[in-house]
C-alpha cells in the first residue's frame, strides 16, 4: 500500500495496529499494518490509502560482502561512486544475533560541488531479523534544510507489501510494510534520496535518524505476522538497543590537477577547448569564463602565468598522447615537466 501526499503529525500517531490497546482482530485483518479496520475500531479518519501488490524492486548501487570463518564473522556494507566530486559511503558492523534486530544507516562523505548538485542517499539497513519480520512501522527523521525524494524498497522487503508518507513538518518520513507471512529478510530495507541545499558549503552537517514517534501515542513497529511474544521482543529490542544515525557531511572540494580544468579527472579535448575560450574572453577584454578560482591553476599548465593558446596546445598533445599510448602513460606533471625541458634548450 502507498499513502498519498503528505501525513499530519496527528496522522501520523495512527498508523498501525500493533501500539494501540488491540481490539480483537484476526490475522488477515491485521494483514495490512495501514487500513481502515484501525481506525474505525478507534473513531480515527483514516488517510487516502491504495493498496497494491508490491513488485520487485531491484537495488544495485549498494552491495553487501559477507564474510565468515570459524572464529570470525564481519559483515561490511559499502556504497562507493566516483564522478567529477567524489562521494564515499563506507559503512562497518558486526552482525546482529538472529531474534535481536538492528538498523543501519550510512554516513557519507560528498564535497562541496557535488552536494549542491547531486542528490544523496542514505540507506535504511537491518541486520538480525533473515526471514522474521513482517509488520513494520519506522520513523526516519531527517534534517529540515534537506528535501527528501520518496523511498525506494529494498530488496530486503520486496516480498512485502510498502507504504509511506512524508510528514508534514518536512523534516521525517513514515515508512511501512505488512504482508501475510514473515517474509522480510536482512539487507537493505529501503534506499532513501536527499538534495542539499545549494547553498551548503564545506563543513555542513546533516542527520539522518531511526527513532520514536515523536507526534503521537503510535509507537514504531517491527514484528512477525503473528504478533507474539517474539514479535514483540523484536519491537522492544530494534527500538531499544538498534536504532540508528547517520550523517551526510560536506567538505571541501578537491584540488584541480593539473591540465584538468573542467576536474573531471580527464584531461582531454574538452579542457584544451576550455583553455581556449578563457584565453579569447580575458585578452578581449571580458570577464573570466572560470567560476573556481583552482582552474586558473589547472589552466596555466606551462606555469607562466598566463592562459593562452600554447596551454591548450599542450593539453591538447598529451590528449593524443595518452590516446595512443599502448602503455601506461605518465602522468601530465611528468609529461609537461619534459615539455618545458624542451623548451628551454
Amino acid at each position: 500500500m502507498k499513502l498519498k501526499g503528505l501525513i499530519s503529525a496527528a496522522a501520523a500517531a495512527a498508523l498501525t495496529v500493533g501500539a494501540l490497546p488491540a481490539p480483537t482482530v484476526t490475522k488477515a485483518a491485521k494483514a495490512a499494518v495501514i487500513g481502515d479496520t484501525i481506525y474505525n475500531g478507534y473513531n480515527m479518519e483514516a488517510p487516502a490509502v491504495t493498496t497494491t501488490a508490491k513488485s520487485a524492486v531491484t537495488t544495485t548501487t549498494a552491495k553487501t560482502a559477507v564474510t565468515t570463518t570459524a572464529a570470525k564473522t564481519t559483515v561490511t556494507t559499502t556504497v562507493k561512486t566516483t564522478t567529477a566530486a567524489p562521494t564515499t559511503t563506507t559503512t562497518t558492523y558486526k552482525p546482529a544475533v538472529q531474534g535481536q534486530p538492528v538498523f543501519h544507516l550510512n554516513s557519507t562523505e560528498v564535497c562541496q560541488t557535488e552536494a549542491r548538485t547531486k542528490k544523496q542517499k542514505v540507506y535504511v539497513t537491518v541486520d538480525g531479523a533473515n526471514g522474521l519480520y513482517c509488520d513494520t512501522l519506522i520513523y526516519v527523521y531527517y534534517d529540515s534544510r534537506m528535501t527528501a525524494d520518496t523511498a525506494i524498497a529494498g530488496k530486503a522487503v520486496e516480498k512485502l507489501a510498502t507504504g509511506q508518507a512524508f510528514g508534514d513538518t518536512k523534516d521525517f518520513l513514515v515508512l511501512t510494510t505488512s504482508g501475510d507471512s514473515d517474509l522480510g529478510a536482512d539487507g537493505i530495507m529501503w534506499e532513501l534520496t536527499f538534495a542539499l541545499p545549494a547553498d551548503c558549503k564545506a563543513g555542513d552537517v546533516f542527520s539522518v535518524s531511526i527513532g520514536d514517534s515523536k507526534y503521537g501515542k503510535i509507537k514504531p513497529l517491527f514484528t512477525n505476522f503473528a504478533y507474539d511474544s517474539k514479535g514483540d521482543d523484536m519491537t522492544k529490542h530494534i527500538f531499544t538497543n538498534g536504532l540508528a544515525k547517520a550523517n551526510i557531511t560536506v567538505t571541501a572540494d578537491p584540488p584541480y590537477k593539473l591540465g584538468d580544468i573542467n576536474n573531471d579527472f580527464s584531461i582531454n579535448a574538452v579542457d584544451a577547448s576550455t583553455a581556449l575560450t578563457e584565453y579569447a574572453s580575458v585578452s578581449s577584454g571580458k570577464k573570466t569564463t572560470f567560476t573556481d578560482e583552482r582552474q586558473t591553476l589547472a589552466a596555466d599548465v606551462d606555469k607562466n602565468s598566463a592562459i593562452n593558446a600554447v596551454d591548450a596546445s599542450y593539453i591538447l598533445s598529451y590528449y593524443a598522447y595518452t590516446s595512443t599510448s599502448a602503455g601506461t602513460a605518465e602522468d601530465f606533471e611528468a609529461y609537461m615537466a619534459k615539455e618545458t625541458a624542451k623548451a628551454k634548450k
